[in-house]
C-alpha cells in the first residue's frame, strides 16, 4: 500500500494479490458449498468411476439410466479397472468398484460392501453334464473357458489349496464373451451368480452350483477418506450401492 495525495492507495502488486486471493477464496467457498449442499436434480458435477468388466456391464446401464432420470446434469467419467492401479484422479476424487481380492488400495481408503456374490457353473442347456450329478470331480473333468483379468484366479487359487486344477481350454477377455462361447460349445465356465437372470433369459444355458463349498466373491466400493463428508460424493456412493439392490437388479 502506498500514499497518494494524502490517502492510502493499494500498489499494483497489492491489487494483483487481492485478485488472486479473491479467486482462491471463491474456489474454497465453492468447494465448501459442494460439500455442504447437494441437490442431484439441479447439481452440475462429474463423478469419476473405475469399474471392472465383471461389474461394469451390468452396473453402468442401470446407473446411467438412473442418472438421466434423477440427476440429468451429473456427468460420469468411467475408466477400466485392470487390477494394476487406477488413475490418480479416481483414487483421489472418485469411486472404485472392485473385487475384494489382492493386496488392497495403495492409498488410504474407505469402503462400502456392495455385494457378497458367489460363483456358479454355466453350461449350455443340452450339455451332457447338465443331466448328471455335478460333483467336484465332474466339474474338473469338463473343459473350461476362463475370463482373464481382475478376480479371474479366485477359482484356481481355491483349487490349488487342495492341490487340484481345472482344464482351462479357452481364455477370453470378458464375461459376455464367455457366455457366447459357452452357448455354442461343450465348454463350461465359472461365473458370478448375481448377473445370472440376464444371462439365463435367452434359455440357451443352465447353471449348476459351484462344487467348491463356501467360496464367496465380495464387491466393494472404495474411495479416498477426504470425500467422506462431501455431500455429493455421499450421494454418488449411495446411488451406486442402490444399483446392487435386488429390487433394482430384478433378481
Amino acid at each position: 500500500v502506498g500514499r497518494v495525495a494524502g490517502a492510502m492507495e493499494p500498489t499494483p502488486q497489492a491489487v494483483k494479490l487481492a485478485a488472486a486471493f479473491k479467486g482462491a477464496l471463491t474456489q474454497i467457498e465453492d468447494v465448501l458449498t459442494v460439500q455442504r449442499d447437494f441437490n442431484p436434480a439441479t447439481a452440475r458435477r462429474t463423478f469419476h468411476l473405475s469399474v471392472s468388466d465383471y461389474v461394469g456391464g451390468q452396473l453402468l446401464p442401470r446407473l446411467c439410466t438412473h442418472l438421466r432420470h434423477h440427476a440429468p446434469d451429473i456427468g460420469l467419467a468411467v475408466e477400466p479397472l485392470d487390477g494394476v492401479r487406477t488413475s490418480d484422479l479416481v483414487a483421489y476424487e472418485g469411486l472404485e468398484v472392485r473385487l475384494s481380492v489382492g493386496k488392497g488400495s495403495p492409498i488410504p481408503s474407505a469402503s462400502l460392501r456392495l455385494l457378497d456374490d458367489r460363483f456358479v457353473v454355466l453350461m449350455r442347456r443340452d450339455h451332457p453334464a447338465a443331466s448328471r450329478p455335478f460333483t467336484l470331480d465332474a466339474y474338473l473333468a469338463q473343459p473350461q473357458v476362463k475370463v482373464t483379468g481382475v478376480g479371474s484366479n479366485i477359482v484356481d487359487d481355491t483349487l490349488a489349496t487342495d492341490g487340484r486344477m481345472r482344464r482351462v481350454m479357452v481364455r477370453v477377455p470378458s464375461w459376455q464373451g464367455m457366455v457366447e462361447v459357452i452357448e455354442q460349445t461343450d465348454l463350461v465356465g465359472a461365473i458370478p451368480a448375481h448377473w445370472m437372470p440376464a444371462v439365463l433369459a435367452s434359455g440357451k444355458c443352465v447353471i449348476r452350483p459351484m462344487p467348491l463349498g463356501d467360496m464367496t466373491l465380495a464387491i466393494d466400493a472404495v474411495w479416498h477418506p477426504r470425500n467422506n463428508n462431501d455431500a455429493g460424493h455421499q450421494w454418488f456412493r449411495k446411488t451406486v450401492h442402490q444399483m446392487f439392490d435386488p429390487a433394482v437388479a430384478r433378481i
